[in-house]
This record gives structure tokens, sequence and C-alpha cells, in this order.
């Protein structure tokens, strides 16, 4: 029997920041920018004419693309700020650190997912998905809230009032959907986020999956996850059997995983940016397209690769 065990972030910073302080203070300095950003209601603007402004014709208010794109960068540099800090300075261990970066891989993932659908239709579709999914998790959560026996009765009939308020937000979700010709079950169907990931990557030849997994396997506590990418500290065998193995996220590794985040940031960045940016000649059929400049011009041929824009 093996268990993993991770030494505090003390531990984990005696190689750490010191060893690599000016690529920690270029990381802090980026994510200080980009933190000011997104705390900044007008930030991220859409230009009248860019493809995302077009997204907005019949969606919801509060679900359009850019909405849901803009929730999803906002969380994942929230969560990378906050695994930058408990890392720099050394008071989150490994599972906090990688916990962190676990949410800010997937968020800006759901964010790619939803940015590159194909055609208008296609990102209206993954927004309203996204959206769902958030109510209709919602509505579950407040339904069993209000039939718990333990929670006081003032909170079961505000969980119950919650609960109806976000089955009907989802109901309000489908008929948009409805409206803009796209199949109910196109945006009520469960959001599988693994999938999703998986989907990101074979389109893009990114590794969001696999970073999200090794992330996960901090999170939920799999020794394969620490006993792979921690720097073993020692071996400790538990009188009457059984194995300890201690370790830790050294400098090297602690950059490592926070550039995994910051890279799934940057490319949410860049393709937020096209669909932003002034496009006069681009309509309904436009598609935003994230991905190695090579396998983009592979793909489309003859299509400026610097706007990481396309037109199928």
């Amino acid at each position: 029997m093996k268990a993993e065990s991770s030494d505090s972030g003390e531990a984990s910073q005696s190689s750490g920041p010191r060893e690599h302080d000016h690529t920690w203070d270029e990381l802090g300095r980026w994510l200080d920018d980009l933190r000011r950003r997104c705390v900044d209601r007008h930030a991220f603007p859409l230009a009248a004419d860019s493809v995302l402004a077009g997204d907005e014709d019949g969606m919801p208010e509060g679900a359009s693309v850019a909405a849901v794109v803009r929730a999803m960068l906002d969380s994942a540099v929230d969560d990378l700020v906050s695994a930058y800090e408990l890392a720099r300075t050394g008071s989150g261990g490994a599972t906090a650190v990688a916990t962190l970066v676990r949410g800010t891989v997937e968020l800006s993932g759901v964010g790619m997912f939803v940015l590159t659908g194909s055609e208008r239709r296609g990102r209206q579709q993954r927004a309203l998905r996204v959206v769902h999914d958030s109510y209709q998790n919602a509505a579950k959560f407040f339904t069993q809230l209000s039939t718990d026996p333990i929670s006081p009765p003032p909170v079961r009939e505000e969980a119950s009032l919650h609960a109806k308020k976000n089955a009907a937000e989802c109901g309000k979700v489908a008929d948009a959907a409805l409206r803009l010709g796209i199949k109910k079950t196109h945006v009520t169907a469960k959001l599988d986020r693994t999938g999703l990931l998986r989907e990101v990557d074979q389109a893009r030849d990114t590794q969001f999956f696999s970073r999200w997994q090794l992330c996960s396997g901090y999170a939920h506590g799999l020794a394969w996850a620490h006993e792979f990418f921690n720097k073993r500290l020692y071996t400790h065998t538990i009188e009457g059997g059984g194995v300890i193995i201690g370790g830790t996220l050294d400098g090297d590794r602690l950059l490592s995983m926070l550039g995994w985040g910051r890279h799934a940031i940057e490319d949410l960045l860049g393709t937020f940016a096209a669909g932003r940016a002034s496009q006069p000649d681009m309509g309904p059929d436009a598609t935003l397209v994230s991905g190695p400049p090579e396998k983009v011009k592979a793909m489309y041929p003859g299509v400026p690769v610097s706007i990481r824009l396309v037109i199928d």
C-alpha cells in the first residue's frame, strides 16, 4: 500500500522562487495586470462590427457568447492568482496549488469550447448549453436543500424559491434556443467537461485534458499524481506494513504547473480578442479558430492566421 503526503508550502519553496526570481516576478506582473483588467466591468469590450457582437442577436441577457466567456475568464484568472500567491509565499501545499490550477485549465477550456463552436449558431448553442447546465445544477441543489430536514424552515423556504427560479431560467434558455433554430436537446444535454476538454484538444492539438487530469489527481487525493509529479523527499515504512512516500512540488515543478494555467488563459485571451476585434466583412458563418499556426495554415490555406479567424 502506498499513501501520498505533501510537505508544507514552506518546504516546497526551499528550492522555489529564490532560484527563479525573474520568472516568478514576470509571472506575478502578468497576473497583476490581468487581475486589474478582470475586475474592470468595462474591460474586453466588443467592437460593434465584431463576430461576438453579432452573436449577441437573439441571446438571453447575460447568456451571450461573450458573457459566458468573460465569466470563465474572470474565474480562471482568480484561480490562478490564488495558486500563484500560495506557491510564491509557501502558504499552500501541492494539493492546494494543483486544485486551483485545475480550475484555471478547466474554466479556460470551457471558454475555448464556447468560442470555437462552428459558426454563429454553434457558438450560441454552446454558450446556452453552459448557461443551462449552471441553472440546472442550481435547481437540483436548491430542490434538495428545500427538503433537508436539518436546515431551518426559513432556509428551506428560501431554497424552494431559488429552485423554482432556476428551473424557470432553464426553461427560458431552452425557449431561446428554439427561437434561434437550435434543437432544445442540444442545449439541455448535460455538460460533460471531460469530453469538452478532449474535444478542444482534438481540434487544436493542445493538452488541456491531460493537464487537467494530473491536477485532478491532486484534488482527489490520488497517489499516482503526487508520485509522478512531486519531487520525492523520503520513503517511510509504517510499522505493521504500508509505505508513506513524502514529496513536494519544488520551484521548477511549481512554475511548470502555474505555466499550464497561464498558457490556458493566454489561449482563451487570444481567441476572445479575435472575436471582439473589428471584422466588418465577417458574418454569421464566421468560425473562430485558435491553434498552432502550422495546423491552422494547413486546415485553412490562404486565411490570414494572424487574426485567428476563418470562414468555412
